[in-house]
């Protein structure tokens, strides 16, 4: 049964933070409409082409970029630690600007800005300018699940300009989107979010040319975890029918709710002075009386969905080996060197963090907490023994990058291919270009190499402001090869003998195998693509060592 519908210098830490991409130049312009009539001396209004009616009102988007544009659409409420409804429908049309919507309760990071603004629900539709028939792509945004929002880090226009209505969202997030409790009813209200998101897409996105039956989810980081979440989640059923998973397989066992609580439910509830003695009966009312800036303060500096819940029952590992899953076509892929963004923020200004073998041999062990079974000595030491010719301190950083990227990233990555090759169609990529430009504000203190994050910037990015980071014309070759085969991807993914190629063969440098038939994937570097064996990323990862690591016990 199943539900329908790394010898890079560089690759830490659990939680995957998204990108900051560089945000869009905005200055559209909004399209009057009005007409003029025969004689008579009569005028008839014409329609405004950027008026679009849906179940919640009438809403008039701008023009940019070759694009209509209709930012911060409200597209749920909800009270605290409660599921999320749509809005009450408005009476008159509301006219949308370059602002958008405000994005939900955060810390402020490198990854988003801080806001303690409840009311977050907001969307962003991104349309071609010609009337159609077009696919929709619904982007769900990364960052840790305490960090980011659907906003200005994110410009859709290679998609769109190849035919595809793109959506991007905002969810709760931190302990307001995911606090792990019993006494909550349920740990994954920002789960709910997007599932309510996916369904406003399926009640209104028509109106905006978007075809509500092929519709493509795709998110990185936690974005990705996101993605693979709600293809784990029954709750989910028909609400898409393609999914794109960007360096998203991390933690794809995540905890039964009780662990959870117990690791990141009750610790941050003792942060609440508060509510900290709460009997549970009496606790979700205490939580509602709290400040968010209380609530932020108090929550874990990363966070994951947690099982045993209605939204997610079964972890995404046990969904994926069961088959009691969305079973639809699947592109994923991982960067060669994800673990260096990690390693660079755990260093922050500091480098001589890993400095020597005691310091390293401790952040390693730090790094492998989440399972104490693991012999973080030996496994520092292991990996330490693949970079002898590395001059220190750089030896202690590469090692401990690799260790983030295969333990964490990559190795799941490929487990995961395992799991859906024979079950749906699959497609997988490696993202190793090590030039991709640094996003804006990291500081070049380590090398990054194709780090976390780096490959969103030829999806999700204009050309202008690509070469603005430093791109080069290799490097746009390679955005328009990655743009083509997720649009490509979106268009007919549905069909296993096309997927993210062209109906004439291959639509980029070269046609994408699918991992389900010919145990390949696609080598995305610059300026154009190749195929590999999926067995050169397993060797490459030492993905057989992380089958049977060494252990304490």
């Amino acid at each position: 049964m199943h539900y329908q519908n790394r010898t890079g210098a560089a690759r830490f830490l659990a939680t995957s933070l998204a990108t900051a991409v560089l945000a869009v130049s905005l200055g559209g312009c909004l399209s009057s409409g009005g007409g003029g009539g025969g004689g008579g001396g009569s005028t008839t209004p014409a329609p405004n082409p950027l008026q679009v009616s849906t179940q919640q009102g009438d809403y008039i988007g701008i023009e940019e970029a070759g694009m209509r544009v209709y930012r911060g659409i409200r597209y749920g409420v909800a009270e605290r630690f409660a599921s999320p409804e749509f809005p009450p429908a408005h009476e008159e049309a509301v006219q949308l600007s370059e602002a958008f919507g405000s994005a939900c309760p955060q810390n402020a990071s490198p990854f988003g800005e801080a806001s303690v603004d409840e009311d977050c629900l907001f969307l962003n539709v991104y349309s071609p300018e010609e009337p159609g028939d077009y696919p929709v792509m619904v982007w769900i945004h990364g960052g840790a699940f305490i960090y980011g929002s659907g906003g200005a880090s994110y410009d859709p226009r290679h998609l769109v300009e190849r035919g595809v209505v793109v959506v991007t969202l905002n969810y709760r997030l931190g302990a307001l989107g995911f606090l792990p409790h019993a006494a909550l009813g349920n740990a994954n209200f920002g789960l709910q979010d997007q599932q309510l998101a996916l369904r406003w897409v399926q009640e209104n996105i028509a109106a905006f040319d978007g075809d509500p039956d092929n519709v493509t989810i795709f998110g990185e980081s936690a974005g990705g975890h996101s993605v693979m979440s709600q293809i784990a989640s029954p709750a989910a059923e028909g609400l898409f029918h393609k999914a794109i998973v960007q360096s998203g397989s991390y933690n794809g066992s995540q905890a039964p709710l009780a662990v959870a609580q117990m690791l990141f439910g009750n610790p941050t509830i003792e942060n609440l002075d508060d509510c900290a003695d709460t009997p549970d009966e009496e606790l979700l009312n205490c939580l509602r009386t709290q400040s968010v800036e209380a609530i932020l303060a108090a929550q874990p500096g990363n966070i994951i969905p947690a099982t045993g819940t209605d939204t997610l029952p079964e972890s995404i590992t046990a969904a994926l080996q069961s088959g009691e899953f969305n079973q639809v076509p699947v592109l994923m892929g991982s960067n060669q060197d994800e673990g260096s963004l990690f390693t660079l923020l755990a260093l922050g200004d500091n480098p001589a963090g890993l400095s020597s073998l005691e310091s390293y041999r401790a952040s390693v062990a730090s790094l492998l907490l989440e399972d104490p079974t693991l012999d973080g000595e030996q496994i520092a030491d292991d990996y330490l023994e693949n970079y002898m010719g590395v001059p220190e301190p750089l030896r202690y950083i590469t090692a401990y990058s690799a260790i983030g990227t295969d333990w964490r990233f990559n190795c799941p990555n490929n487990s995961q291919w395992n799991l859906l090759k024979d079950k749906v169609p699959t497609w997988g990529y490696w993202f190793r270009e090590t030039t991709a430009p640094l996003l804006d504000g990291l500081p070049a203190l380590i090398p990054m190499g194709a780090t976390h994050t780096a490959e969103i910037q030829f999806v999700l990015n204009s050309q202008e402001s690509l070469r603005e980071r430093g791109g080069t014309d290799e490097h746009i070759s390679l955005a328009n090869h990655m743009a083509g085969y997720w649009a490509n991807f979106a268009r007919y993914g549905q069909d296993p003998a096309i997927g993210p190629n062209g109906t004439d063969g291959a639509a980029e440098a070269v046609e994408w195998p699918s991992l389900s038939e010919a145990g390949e994937i696609l080598t995305l570097v610059a300026p154009d693509p190749s195929a590999a064996d999926q067995a050169d990323f397993s060797t490459y990862h030492s993905c057989e060592y992380w089958q049977s690591p060494p252990r304490r016990f």
